[in-house]
């Protein structure tokens, strides 16, 4: 069989696992939000064109966790499937090394990468940013339906809102009262036949167009003086204060910013946040390496778990996975909460495990013993255990 033949055919056995891997976590993750999309369907009216939006934003950011992890898992069973069944020791009695084997996983792990890459630098805040984008225009749109008719409404600060009739279609309101506190100089009564709610695209705040009414104003200063202004048309604004405050901050949210504008951040001597836009950039430009080292990583873990079957296999990419990124988490936080030295803290772990992972590979091409795996072993087989349990 010719090498090209031998490699075309460990990429089936890699790819196909690493698909269904995508498929499986991915559909694992938004189990997590489907209570809450389903509760914007039935409760909120929300229809499924924009429930489809939101499951699109969603998904860059489930990428950026299911990939990687479906790369290594994906990688692991094949190799193991290949040791079971003696196809590994018979391509190396062909003439392959276990370096040429590896050779079409290294390269599909790089292309791997780049797509990671691509998620974390671009997608993923772009699909932040549209999600937090979404909710505030859902909110404005249904923020009509939230009121009830024939009560007075008091869930804007400063502001009571009643209204004998709210159409829930089409958000119109019939006799509309407004009590407006939130300038206290100035209180003012405002009253109108009709009235509806609508969000403004530019400003990002929420506003009812008030037709046929009048507003009534005391200014309490020295002299007190009362005013009557009767209005045809009447835009108020509804947004609160306090919202916009909190929207304001939530729409400079680090993980939503674009790539671009963090290295801007970063190049500003005077941010005062620094530390943490260094922490986030380092952590789109790390996190893309993962499937190349899960891959060198994988294949001698796979070739070794293979009398585990693939319950093994799992447990082995479980624990790889699971200690990458506590050791990442761990020195993301310490850049975070201590203060340590971001572009040091953040790439230590990845290059710890970019070596071990190569020594690994080293060992295994060797067919020497690899140095702590009888205790490696025997604790993939404890986990597989626990989980044979469990079911």
């Amino acid at each position: 069989m010719s090498a090209h033949r031998i490699q075309k055919y460990i990429l089936r056995e890699v790819t196909i696992p690493f698909v269904l891997g995508i498929a499986l976590f991915s559909f694992v993750l938004l189990l997590g939000k489907m209570l809450k999309l389903i509760e914007l369907i039935i409760d909120k009216g929300v229809p499924i064109s924009q429930i489809t939006m939101l499951f699109a934003s969603l998904l860059p950011s489930f990428f950026v966790i299911t990939v990687p992890l479906s790369f290594l898992l994906g990688t692991i069973i094949a190799f193991s499937r290949l040791s079971a069944d003696s196809e590994v020791v018979a391509m190396k009695a062909a003439g392959f090394s276990l370096y040429q084997l590896a050779k079409p996983v290294i390269i599909l792990s790089v292309l791997v990468c780049f797509f990671t890459g691509w998620l974390t630098l671009y997608a993923e805040p772009l699909g932040r940013t549209s999600l937090h984008q979404q909710l505030i225009d859902m909110a404005f749109s249904k923020a009509a339906v939230a009121i009830t008719p024939q009560v007075f409404n008091e869930k804007i600060d400063g502001l009571v809102l009643y209204a004998n009739k709210v159409d829930p279609k089409t958000g119109a309101l019939q006799n509309v009262f407004i009590s407006d506190n939130r300038m206290d100089q100035t209180p003012a009564i405002i009253s109108a036949q009709q009235g509806r709610i609508y969000s403004d695209s530019n400003s990002k705040k929420l506003l009812m167009h008030l037709h046929q009414g009048a507003i009534h104003r005391l200014q309490q200063q020295e002299s007190q003086i009362y005013q009557v202004i009767e209005f045809n048309d009447y835009d108020i604004n509804l947004s609160l204060k306090e919202g916009d405050q909190k929207t304001k901050k939530r729409a400079g949210k680090i993980s939503e910013l674009s790539t671009a504008d963090l290295m801007k951040k970063i190049a500003t001597p005077s941010e005062k946040k620094r530390y943490k836009y260094q922490a986030e950039l380092n952590e789109r430009l790390i996190l893309p390496l993962s499937p190349l080292i899960f891959a060198i990583i994988a294949i001698p873990l796979g070739i070794k778990s293979h009398r585990s079957s693939r319950g093994g296999g799992f447990a082995s990419a479980l624990l790889v996975f699971m200690t990458y990124y506590l050791l990442f988490s761990i020195s993301k936080t310490m850049v975070l909460d201590n203060g340590w030295p971001a572009h040091l803290s953040m790439w230590t772990p990845t290059l710890l495990f970019f070596i071990f992972s190569t020594l690994l590979l080293k060992y295994a091409a060797k067919e020497q013993p690899i140095p702590g795996s009888a205790a490696i072993q025997k604790l993939i087989n404890n986990i597989t255990n626990y989980l044979s349990r469990k079911r």
